[in-house]
């Protein structure tokens, strides 16, 4: 039986063009992304501190979640816009 013989030995990345309409619709595209990431994991958030019977250590742990993911959009998501 034969083994596969293809081989990459290259990658060019090209972007998406000087056509300006898709700029526009990615920057939209990225922003309400990043306006629903935000808004859900401040929801999240302000649920857990506002009830106290969400006190416990998932929810502990939950928060913590939506605080590194918040923190990492804040870091990858503006470069990208």
């Amino acid at each position: 039986m034969e083994e596969n013989q293809t081989r990459v030995t290259e990658f060019i990345l090209l972007g998406f063009g000087p056509d300006p309409r898709i700029h526009i619709v990615l920057f939209g595209l990225f922003s309400l992304f990043y306006a629903f990431t935000l808004l859900g994991n401040g929801v999240i958030l302000g649920l857990i501190w506002l009830d106290l019977r969400l006190h416990t250590p998932m929810y502990f742990f939950l928060s913590h979640l939506a605080i590194t993911h918040t923190h990492s959009y804040f870091q990858n998501c503006p470069c990208s816009i």
